[in-house]
């Protein structure tokens, strides 16, 4: 342990400004901290300095061991939340609501039966058009400018408008809900903070409007995703505490993924122009080799907590019961013993097993119609433009948590 705790000072992996500060021609990840990890020190405890946060963690950065923990959700629980914030958002005990990203056993199998009903193969397909007619919208608007912010008249408009027509959220609306959910995906980052508030009333607003948005659903159901939160709620498999958990993993999760992975990946497309010309020949219909690839490449979770149910040993080190885990998606998604030449972007990379949306009983409910409004978004867009160009600025989010991109200006 003497060689690692000599280079503790330079392996913080928690420090939200390495990622605000990240190099947008290296995708703005700290490669060497992660590789100096995975060799030396593959299950290392790392103190976390961040205001409100778990004072340390361990950090788990090899592909093989970040999937083991992800796909044992008995050993690894997530009820004790899934960032190293102090306060969980949907950890009842913390103040929150209690949601599925941060259940374990039964109760998590309840919670996800239910709301599977809304995210069946059959559902997710018939999104397409829907999600073509809004993207169609927003880039002809965007194209319309010439030169714009990437993020915000595009990355971020396809999945809003999306998340919030699953959700039943009126057009007024939308805007206020988006505020909220930024500052509480992103509460480090003071570009999303809202004057005079705190975390737990920004909460309030989000919980408060999922009851009146269930109210509406009950007044004009329909075949949504809402709609099959609101029946669960009425026929007694879901608390109001358990809706209102839901409308914010939905809207915020909704809101994150799919924005900051297409403006990761299109920043990728301007680094690798040979990558730009491949995708635009193959416009059409967008192999799914080339949406894994974006998704590997942008990570938009940075890292995933759990919490040790019994103690165990991994790389000598011994983990007590309790202790917090921080398995880093950014690292495994770039570990050479898995990925060919991982720091390349190359869309038609196969095999690419990314742990983006986590693996196992856990994995990301909504990993489907993420992949489905990046293949739109970059569809559409492509159709729509022959030349695009970087202006800049790039410009990142000061989160440890969520990878994301603020702003990112492009000409036509």
């Amino acid at each position: 342990m003497g060689a690692v705790t000599t280079d503790l000072a330079r392996i913080d992996v928690f420090d939200p400004d390495l990622y605000a500060a990240g190099d947008p021609e290296t995708n703005a990840l700290p490669f060497e901290r992660y590789a100096w990890l995975r060799s030396e020190a593959p299950c290392v405890r790392l103190p976390c300095a961040i205001p409100g946060h778990e004072p340390s963690a361990w950090v788990v950065s090899r592909f093989d061991d970040v999937s083991a923990i992800l796909r044992d959700p008995e050993r690894f629980v997530s009820g004790h939340g899934v960032t190293m914030r102090a306060t969980h958002t949907t950890v009842a005990g913390d103040g929150g609501k209690p949601a599925m990203i941060t259940m374990d056993g039964a109760a998590h199998s309840r919670n996800r039966r239910l709301i599977n009903r809304g995210f069946t193969p059959a559902v997710i397909r018939s999104f397409e058009t829907h999600f073509r007619a809004i993207a169609a919208t927003v880039i002809d608007r965007a194209v319309a400018l010439g030169s714009f912010d990437f993020v915000q008249e595009i990355a971020s408009q396809l999945p809003m408008h999306a998340i919030c027509d699953l959700l039943g959220v009126p057009e007024a609306d939308r805007p206020q809900l988006a505020r909220w959910t930024n500052f509480a995906a992103s509460p480090t980052d003071p570009d999303y903070a809202i004057d005079g508030e705190d975390i737990l009333t920004v909460l309030g607003h989000v919980w408060d409007y999922g009851l009146e948005l269930a109210e509406l659903r009950r007044k004009d159901p329909g075949t949504d995703v809402m709609s099959t939160i609101v029946d669960a709620a009425d026929n007694e498999s879901l608390t109001a505490d358990e809706l209102m958990g839901f409308v914010f993993t939905l809207a915020a999760a909704g809101n994150e993924t799919t924005r900051n992975s297409a403006s990761h990946a299109l920043l990728g497309l301007f680094n690798h122009p040979e990558q730009m010309r491949w995708l635009r020949d193959r416009a059409d219909r967008i192999p799914d080799a080339a949406i894994e690839e974006m998704l590997r490449w942008s990570t938009p979770v940075i890292y995933l907590r759990r919490t040790a149910a019994t103690g165990f040993e991994l790389h000598g080190q011994q983990i007590s019961p309790g202790d917090p885990i921080a398995v880093f998606a950014a690292s495994a998604n770039f570990d050479p013993s898995e990925f060919a030449d991982p720091q390349a972007f190359v869309l038609d990379r196969t095999p690419n097993r990314h742990v983006t949306f986590a693996v196992g009983p856990h994995v990301c409910l909504g990993a489907h119609v993420a992949r489905l409004e990046l293949r739109v978004l970059f569809e559409e867009l492509l159709r729509r433009t022959d030349d695009l160009r970087l202006t800049g600025p790039v410009v990142y989010a000061r989160d440890s948590y969520l990878r994301g991109v603020k702003r990112l200006g492009v000409q036509v």
